[in-house]
C-alpha cells in the first residue's frame, strides 16, 4: 500500500498553477499544452473515480452519504497503487458525519498547501465566478460554505466543504500532517525556488534545467494565450476567463476601504499567521 499527497488551497489561491508546472516536473519539463489530453494532476473530488473504484454511483447518494465513503476511495486507490498518488483538493481538512477524516492521515504522505492574500483572493473568485464582490466576502466568512453541492445538478466534481477562509487555511495548517505551506505571492516572486521546495517535498529528484522549464511554460501569460487559444476546463462553472490576471496585490486597485476591513476583521489572526498583516 502506498499512499497521498495533498495538493490543497481555498478557491482561487494557485493551486492549478502549481499542479500544472508541477505535471510538467512529473514529465520532463514538457510542455504545457491545453489541447494535450489530460494535463492536470486529479482532482480528489472526481465524481467520475469515486463511481468506478468503488463501484458505486454517487449521484444515488446524498452529499453526507458519499463523504463517508471516500476514505474507503482512498484505502482502495492506495491498494491498488505502485507508487505515491497527487491529487488536488478545495475542501479543507475535514470530517465526515461519522467522525473520521475525509483525508486518512494513515495514508497522507505530505500536504502541499498554497495560501493566497484573501484580499485578492476576494477579487479572483468573485471575478471568477461573476459574483459580487461583497458577496464573495459573506461567502468567505460563511462556515458551511462548500462547492460541488448546488441543488439539482451534478457537478463533475463531489461537494468540497470550504468553511470560512480562516478555518480553511488553520484546517490545514492544524492537522498534523506533514506539510509544506507555500505563499502564493512567494511563488510570484521567486517560481524556481517555489517549485522546486515542492518537487523536493513529493520526493522528487527534478534538475534545475526541468524546473526551469516547468517555470517558463507555467508562465501566466504563456497560459492566458493558451486559454485564449483553446479555452480551458477547469471543472466549474464561470463567466469569465480561469487565468484571468494572476497578481499580487491587485486588490488595493479594487476593493473598497470598507471591503478590505471586513476582510481584515473575519481573518485577521489567520492574516497575521501567514505574514499579511504585521499586527493584531
Amino acid at each position: 500500500m502506498t499512499g497521498f499527497y495533498w495538493i490543497a488551497s481555498y478557491p482561487r489561491s494557485g493551486s492549478t498553477r502549481l499542479a500544472l508546472a508541477l505535471g510538467s516536473v512529473y514529465r520532463g519539463g514538457s510542455t504545457v499544452e491545453f489541447t494535450s489530453g489530460s494535463i492536470l494532476l486529479p482532482q480528489a473530488a472526481s465524481r467520475d473515480a469515486f463511481d468506478r473504484v468503488l463501484g458505486i454511483e454517487s449521484s444515488d447518494l446524498t452529499p453526507d452519504e458519499d463523504e463517508r465513503l471516500r476514505p474507503r476511495l482512498y484505502e482502495t486507490l492506495a491498494r491498488q497503487a505502485a507508487e505515491p498518488m497527487i491529487r488536488r483538493v478545495h475542501s479543507a481538512f475535514v470530517h465526515t458525519s461519522g467522525g473520521e477524516p475525509l483525508f486518512p492521515p494513515a495514508l497522507t504522505l505530505g500536504v502541499v498547501y498554497i495560501v493566497r492574500d484573501p484580499r485578492d483572493v476576494a477579487l479572483s473568485y468573485a471575478n471568477y465566478m461573476g459574483h459580487d464582490i461583497d458577496a464573495t466576502i459573506d461567502a468567505m466568512r460563511n462556515p458551511t460554505a462548500a462547492i460541488g453541492a448546488r441543488p439539482g445538478s451534478l457537478s463533475p466534481l463531489l461537494r468540497q466543504r470550504l468553511l470560512t477562509w480562516s478555518d480553511h487555511v488553520r484546517s490545514w495548517l492544524d492537522a498534523g500532517l506533514p506539510l509544506l505551506l507555500i505563499r502564493y505571492e512567494d511563488m510570484l516572486a521567486n517560481p524556481c525556488a517555489a517549485l522546486t521546495a515542492a518537487a523536493r517535498f513529493l520526493a522528487w529528484n527534478a534538475a534545475p534545467e526541468i524546473i526551469a522549464s516547468a517555470v517558463e511554460t507555467t508562465r501566466f501569460g504563456r497560459l492566458q494565450s493558451e486559454e485564449s487559444k483553446h479555452g480551458f476546463e477547469s471543472g466549474a462553472r464561470l463567466t469569465g476567463p480561469f487565468f484571468r490576471r494572476g497578481l499580487a496585490g491587485d486588490w488595493q486597485s479594487h476593493l473598497t476601504p470598507k471591503q478590505v476591513r471586513r476582510l481584515e476583521h473575519d481573518h485577521r489572526t489567520i492574516m497575521a499567521r501567514a505574514g499579511y498583516l504585521t499586527s493584531l
